[in-house]
């Protein structure tokens, strides 16, 4: 599985960012109230982990488990298909953080028994660390043209200590990548609910005769 890493990362603009910027944050592309989460305790806590990384912090905020089972299905699905880069998550504390995570894309409506039949695109072992500063790398040529990912948590820490009872906790995902033009049928529906400023070169999609002059 593959491991964090800190320190400067390259986007797919080509330059090295150290922390999450507008330039590759995926945020904007989140259908933020489509994402849904197995065996979570409080319906729509998932929705709530996606947010600016300056609020990642927030430990106020909070995707949580049922206490006798740590696993977590989270499915994300995108405004517009997306090349994902990497991702960040900070979990709780006390062993309640996930461990483990198996990542599947483009897979709808999955349930823990198909994931479990199934073999994910990349699986990650997650460090015990609140920070919020490493960052888990996707192997980008199996991230191309993304509509939603899944991130199926087997287990917590606590769980793979053998200690039972504990829930996992997760405070805030982030995930980075580029986004593309390649807008879903779901994205008016999206932006109509939660503006989204449009960038130059959307502007000019919405222009007779623009395309071809780009």
């Amino acid at each position: 599985p593959a491991m964090a890493h800190r320190g400067p990362f390259r986007c797919e603009c080509g330059e090295l960012h150290t922390d999450f910027e507008e330039s590759n944050d995926l945020l904007q592309f989140v259908n933020n109230g489509s994402v849904t989460c197995l065996n979570e305790v409080t319906a729509g806590s998932c929705q709530r982990i996606f947010r600016p990384y300056r609020e990642a912090q927030d430990t106020s905020i909070v995707l949580e488990s049922d206490a006798d089972d740590p696993e977590l299905m989270l499915y994300v699905p995108f405004t517009a298909s997306v090349k994902l880069a990497s991702f960040v998550i900070v979990g709780g504390t006390d062993g309640s953080g996930p461990a483990h995570v198996k990542a599947f894309i483009n897979k709808e409506g999955i349930d823990f028994s198909d994931a479990q039949n199934m073999v994910p695109v990349q699986e990650f072992d997650i460090a015990n660390d609140q920070s919020g500063q490493l960052e888990y790398p996707f192997m980008r040529a199996k991230f191309q043209n993304v509509d939603s990912i899944t991130l199926y948590i087997t287990e917590n820490h606590a769980a793979a200590a053998g200690e039972d009872g504990v829930p996992t906790r997760i405070h805030y995902v982030g995930l980075k990548g580029v986004g593309t033009q390649n807008k879903r049928g779901i994205v008016d529906a999206v932006y109509e609910l939660r503006p989204v400023p449009k960038s130059n070169s959307e502007l000019r999609d919405d222009v007779p005769g623009a395309a071809e002059g780009l």
